[in-house]
């Protein structure tokens, strides 16, 4: 294989690299925002006692109200329970009964930064420490769920991302590799008149510079059509609603594309460098 076409496949790899981690990270920030849109309207209900008074309810209200954790409450009155019911079931099975078993009760959103199991473990106590409250409801295991789905999406994420990256490192090495060996005779000459290390160097990483800021600017390139293509298939995706987001995604990119391809050359060139030219 010829060393430019070597340089070729860096380059590819090293696109793919990031475009791979683009697609990746773009779909991960999508679901970190609806993973918390849902977490911020998970509801917990703190039920309150049925001989409440109305000063009482009032002091609770002003007691959540002053907690860090919550976002927005809202109270719920045991008539208005009782029309919800109905809605549900579609019929007034509250008629049968003859009264109003429900109990009045406030609906409570945390604020995303405090909706985790160990919090909500902890806020449920809290709350049903508090006066004029007989029970706190929180759906914890809707909550276990995104918590889990988040973990493994993010564990596929960083796995590929890894497993491509070496790829690209592998490339460069062997491009690297190559190139030192057909010039061997050449940098032989340059080390006995007395060339440094970085003087033979500087050609190879002016090279990797070009290289990882190409990779760089396609990569965005192609992260984007891939994410307008995912949201022309499945519009509720909505990958590129956010361009502040891309805007960022895109400098990241190339800093990153520059960043594998100069350090991958660095490691390469200071490994065969030290070896001697016979080897």
């Amino acid at each position: 294989m010829k060393s430019g076409s070597t340089y070729f496949y860096s380059v590819f790899a090293t696109t793919l690299v990031l475009v791979v981690i683009g697609v990746v990270f773009t779909m991960a920030e999508r679901a970190r925002q609806e993973s918390v849109h849902i977490k911020e309207n998970l509801m917990v209900e703190v039920v309150l006692r049925n001989d409440a008074s109305k000063d009482s309810i009032d002091i609770l209200k002003k007691m959540l109200t002053s907690k860090s954790y919550v976002k927005k409450i809202a109270y719920v009155s045991k008539e208005q329970a009782a029309q919800s019911l109905k809605k549900e079931l579609g019929e007034n099975y509250l008629d049968i009964l003859g009264y109003n078993p429900l109990y009045p009760s406030y609906h409570v959103n945390l604020n995303e930064n405090n909706i985790y199991k160990k919090s909500y473990d902890r806020i449920q106590r809290e709350i049903a420490a508090l006066p004029a409250v007989a029970e706190v409801n929180i759906q914890k295991e809707v909550l276990t769920e995104i918590e889990k789905a988040v973990k493994n999406f993010e564990y596929v994420g960083f796995t590929l991302g890894g497993v491509f990256l070496l790829f690209a490192v592998s490339l460069i090495f062997s491009a690297i590799r190559l190139d030192v060996f057909s010039h061997r005779q050449i940098i032989k000459s340059m080390q006995l008149f007395g060339a440094t290390k970085w003087f033979i160097m500087r050609p190879y990483l002016g090279r990797a510079l070009a290289n990882g800021m190409i990779s760089g600017i396609v990569a965005p390139l192609l992260t984007f059509g891939i994410c307008y293509y995912l949201d022309y298939k499945f519009p509720e995706l909505a990958l590129t609603a956010d361009l502040i987001i891309f805007a960022l995604l895109s400098a990241a990119l190339i800093v990153l594309g520059i960043s594998i391809s100069f350090l991958s050359t660095l490691v390469a060139l200071s490994r065969y460098l030290n070896y001697k030219i016979d080897e």
